[in-house]
């Protein structure tokens, strides 16, 4: 492996920033070779160079080869494998800051599948990240290059991405505050302050979300969340705790209770069940 992490400003300071490098690397994985399930600070871009492998992501699996690229926001747990037959080889950059979040999101919502864009020309984002992890030089010197070859590795995959500036943020309410949920169910997120983040009335927002979904936000964030904990209780050796707070939730009591009301079972007991419930497995 490969790598070049920025050490001239503090994760502190890059998170405070607009949008600033963390790090940026290339590796020819071996059969079989694994991460996570983990849970980053940062956003990450993976592109496929060669060879196969396979992404667990908010409850979805993908199978993905040369040419794809595939988006780890910040904060969502994740597990990423090569083949035991043909591993990848791929190359990623990561980086965060005040925007950071926002532009990985715009490139999901650009994407056909969620978190993975297909048929790209990836050597040149391997070219573009093999110039990160050659440069040398004074720190400073290399900090201004690194950031702008990042902005240019983003500005590519806009472009390749077919990002329509126009369209974004003009769907209904109910559509927008239904993305909103589906990429922030691991806050801690309360529906007062996400209809003024929209700038519409609490009541109004419950009305015309229920219209379209036939559930309430609340409902529909509850049941994401107890969806995405199922995933994590039957696939995951995660502790309950790291899971509740992975949801959310303030401390385990709290999910612990809410699980059990809806399951009739605890958690523990849950992930001791042989099967699937299939309750579960179609619930929103």
């Amino acid at each position: 492996m490969i790598e070049y992490k920025e050490t001239k400003h503090t994760l502190q300071r890059k998170a405070v920033s607009d949008l600033s490098l963390y790090s940026a690397g290339y590796e020819q994985c071996v059969p079989g070779h694994h991460y996570g399930p983990i849970c980053r600070s940062y956003q990450l871009i993976h592109f496929v160079l060669s060879g196969k492998g396979e992404l667990e992501i908010d409850g979805h699996t993908f199978q993905l080869g040369a040419g794809d690229a595939f988006i780890i926001p910040s904060d969502k747990i994740t597990r990423y494998a090569a083949s035991v037959t043909d591993p990848w080889c791929y190359t990623w950059i990561s980086f965060l800051g005040i925007n950071a979040q926002m532009y990985t999101y715009q490139l999901i919502a650009s994407a056909p599948d969620h978190y993975i864009l297909h048929g790209l020309d990836v050597d040149k984002y391997r070219a573009l990240i093999a110039r990160i992890l050659e440069l040398e030089g004074a720190a400073t010197t290399r900090y201004f290059k690194v950031n702008s070859l990042l902005l240019e590795v983003l500005a590519e995959l806009f472009d390749d991405a077919q990002f329509d500036e126009r369209s974004w943020g003009k769907n209904s309410i109910a559509d927008e505050v239904k993305f909103y949920l589906d990429v922030n169910y691991s806050e801690k997120l309360r529906l007062q302050e996400v209809a003024r983040t929209f700038g519409v009335h609490p009541n109004y927002l419950a009305r015309v979300f229920h219209e379209k979904y036939h559930v309430t936000p609340k409902q529909y964030l509850q049941g994401m969340k107890l969806k995405k904990a199922c995933y994590l209780l039957r696939t995951t050796d995660l502790p309950i705790s790291v899971i509740a707070r992975s949801m959310g939730f303030e401390d385990q009591l709290a999910f612990s209770k809410l699980f059990k009301k809806c399951f009739a079972v605890s958690p523990t007991d849950y992930r001791q069940e042989k099967e699937p419930r299939s309750s579960d497995l179609g619930r929103q």
